[in-house]
């Protein structure tokens, strides 16, 4: 597993988009269990273009904080190489109570996110559950919680095939699943390159959009590429927003060639907005009070205007989440503020999205107008760390989040190339290669 494109890939990146920051994002409609629902007229119908994977299940409001990471590097995506000793950490706060036990199992999953319907015995060596236990007490109130953490695969279970993988966590009394997040196992098959283009004047909202190309050198046991493989590309780590390549080249022997067409390609200006919690009594650049005495502390940051800022300094995103994970972390009420421009006044309802709610549009997290301050309100729980965020409209049954972009985006993008082999004796789909990388 590489977290870094060739140097040629990176090359080939950095000339073509020296112009401008790039920012992939597709549109697949996802069905996603407890995600992206809005309550309207007391009927909860689900959101498209979710970045959460099919079937994926969102944790309860008393479970907050998860991370999914390759290793012990918090920056790592949620993929090993399969049986080359890697390994997951799976973290996660539940707030109030005491420790206790949770059950943890893994279900194979298509490239698709669709069930495998494999059985377990297929993908899994061990036992078909673990447990995970020792939950260590915070040592701040207002509210307590228990920090959790979990590495897989273990004595207890290993994996035996490649692929998509959904880590679901469960109530020990009832298996009734709370939560669950994606991961990836890879074999590093064959030889992968990557490279991505810019598209200008495809359409008048977005001044650019971006197209990747894929090279892939086939393992020999792959007869017909064109039928046999797929490759998808997602960005962000929005796996749920991954789109498949829709044009292939068969010209080289060996050699399968994939890209998305055009129409396809992925817009190119979507910007994330920083948020530095790392000590909130300390306050970061975007905090302008905070307030101690209430339970919990209230952090106010700055107003956000769209379009405001047209010279953004560039930065790494942080679309994961980084908590802190020192026992004396806090978790904050955080209030945003956002203020749209009269060109983009709405109707429709706002909301503030992070990794600190998962990505997820939820009631909880919806923006109240204020005709006093001519701005929207918002606020979140969210614990000390680094993060991103955005603000996004939900329309006719789907997400928006580009729309109260700024226009000049200024964040590093990250992008992921996933090639599946469909395996004919099992009628699955197994992950020859996963490659990522930066690109400005």
């Amino acid at each position: 597993m590489r977290d870094a494109l060739p140097c040629n890939t990176m090359m080939r990146i950095f000339s073509v988009l020296a112009s401008s920051c790039l920012l992939l994002f597709s549109v697949t409609t996802c069905s996603v269990e407890r995600v992206s629902y809005v309550d309207m007229d007391d009927e909860p119908y689900q959101l498209d273009n979710s970045p959460m994977v099919q079937g994926q299940v969102l944790p309860p409001d008393n479970i907050k904080s998860i991370q999914l990471y390759r290793g012990e590097g918090k920056h790592n995506l949620p993929s090993m190489e399969l049986g080359s000793g890697d390994f997951l950490t799976l973290r996660f706060d539940e707030l109030g109570g005491t420790s206790r036990l949770f059950r943890v199992r893994v279900r194979h999953r298509n490239a698709d996110w669709s069930d495998s319907r494999l059985m377990t015995d297929f993908y899994l060596r061990g036992y078909r559950e673990d447990l995970i236990e020792g939950g260590r007490p915070s040592t701040v109130q207002d509210p307590h919680y228990m920090h959790y953490e979990y590495q897989f695969p273990n004595q207890n279970m290993q994996l035996r095939l490649s692929g998509n993988y959904l880590l679901e966590v469960l109530e020990y009394e009832t298996s009734n699943v709370l939560f669950s997040v994606p991961f990836f196992v890879h074999e590093n098959a064959g030889r992968m390159e990557v490279t991505l283009e810019e598209i200008y004047g495809l359409d008048a909202r977005y001044v650019v959009h971006h197209q990747p190309f894929v090279r892939f050198g086939y393992p020999s046991y792959v007869v017909s590429p064109v039928t046999d493989l797929s490759i998808y590309f997602a960005q962000n780590r929005f796996w749920g927003r991954a789109r498949q390549a829709d044009e292939l080249d068969m010209s080289e022997s060996g050699v399968f060639r994939a890209y998305l067409s055009r129409p396809e390609s992925f817009v190119g200006v979507y910007e994330f907005r920083p948020l530095d919690l790392r000590r909130f009594d300390a306050g970061g650049p975007e905090v302008v009070e905070v307030r101690s005495g209430t339970i919990p502390p209230q952090v106010w940051l700055f107003r956000d205007v769209v379009n405001l800022d047209v010279n953004p300094r560039r930065r790494t995103p942080v679309t994961h989440g980084i908590p802190r994970d020192d026992r004396r972390a806090r978790y904050v009420d955080v209030r945003f503020e956002l203020e749209l421009p009269e060109r983009e006044a709405t109707d429709l309802p706002v909301y503030v999205y992070g990794p600190f709610n998962n990505w997820s549009i939820d009631e909880e997290n919806r923006m109240e107008y204020q005709s006093s301050t001519d701005s929207y309100l918002g606020r979140a729980i969210i614990k000390e760390g680094e993060y991103d965020y955005k603000y996004a409209l939900v329309e006719r049954g789907g997400i928006d989040d580009l729309r109260l972009d700024a226009s000049f985006a200024s964040t590093a993008q990250e992008y992921a190339a996933m090639i599946y082999f469909r395996d004919p004796g099992l009628q699955a789909d197994r992950l020859l290669q996963l490659d990522s990388g930066r690109a400005r």
